[in-house]
């Protein structure tokens, strides 16, 4: 569920902002790019004058850790299942426009769309499902910039980082069926004498 959720978010963003700047940006119509801004330097990669959605980390979230083992879906049977895990994801946007003016423009309109558009609804295909991300501005240090930059191997580019929470993530081939207990039948000992 991670790459659907990131790509359904890039794909609503990269709509948002082919509505505003059309083809001017980078000649198509992709203006928004689900990959790694460590690529960037790879000649295979077209990279270049786009905005770079990069998964930088992953985490659980704590409050949400300690689930039910034992859910009852269809209201009769009991199903047995490890709880899901809820994930936070870091999604780093760089704007690779050379450009200048220009990036800090996509940045800004980058920042607008999420100022507005701060939770997905997304479904989950399995179980027809439906859930929610919301999307909240991360701030950094100014250390932390300067080691994640160094460590992606690049130049700094205009960025900004949001954490998106909460991804579901279950596996649904582990569920084991129970049938619930509905009536009991006492029986009385006999005695001995």
């Amino acid at each position: 569920m991670i790459y659907p959720s990131i790509n359904s978010i890039a794909e609503e963003l990269n709509s948002f902002m082919f509505k505003k700047w059309g083809t001017t940006i980078n000649g198509t119509n992709e203006i928004v790019q689900l990959n790694n801004i460590a690529n960037i330097n790879d000649e295979k990669n077209d990279l270049q004058d786009k905005v770079i959605i990069t998964l930088i980390r992953t985490e659980e979230e704590p409050t949400l850790k300690n689930g039910p083992f034992y859910s009852k879906p269809n209201g009769s049977d009991l199903v047995k299942h490890h709880p899901p895990i809820y994930l936070n994801l870091y999604l780093l946007f760089s704007i690779t426009k050379k450009n200048y003016k220009e990036a800090l423009h996509l940045l800004s309109d980058t920042i607008t769309f999420f100022q507005s558009h701060k939770v997905f609804q997304l479904s989950e295909p399995e179980d027809s499902g439906v859930y929610k991300i919301h999307l909240d501005l991360h701030d950094m240090p100014l250390q932390e910039v300067f080691e994640l930059w160094s460590n992606l191997g690049n130049k700094q580019f205009p960025f900004i980082l949001y954490k998106a929470r909460v991804l579901k993530l279950i596996d649904k081939d582990q569920f084991e069926t129970t049938h619930l207990i509905k009536t009991t039948e006492v029986h009385k000992a006999k005695d001995i004498n």
